[in-house]
């Protein structure tokens, strides 16, 4: 079975979108973390205030909606 995992960040003054094929589901649970972990980073943790978060075993995601900030990851089986 073949893995991809969805990538997708947007603020004010950058944006990224990726799609990353995976071989494995152990390769595609890795790339997902590691993703995960980079849109935690962008949430201000001196003021979380405002900040929706998603965080379920195949999705996670963040918005703010005042400062225009969206991103998700999506682990995708197929």
């Amino acid at each position: 079975m073949r893995y991809r995992v969805v990538f997708e960040y947007q603020s004010e003054d950058s944006s990224m979108s990726d799609v990353y094929n995976c071989k494995d589901e152990q390769s595609a649970m890795d790339k997902f973390a590691e993703l995960c972990d980079m849109l935690e980073h962008s949430i201000d943790p001196t003021d979380p205030t405002g900040w929706e978060v998603v965080d379920e075993p195949d999705n996670y995601s963040i918005i703010n909606r005042e400062e225009d900030i969206f991103g998700y990851v999506r682990l995708l089986e197929g």
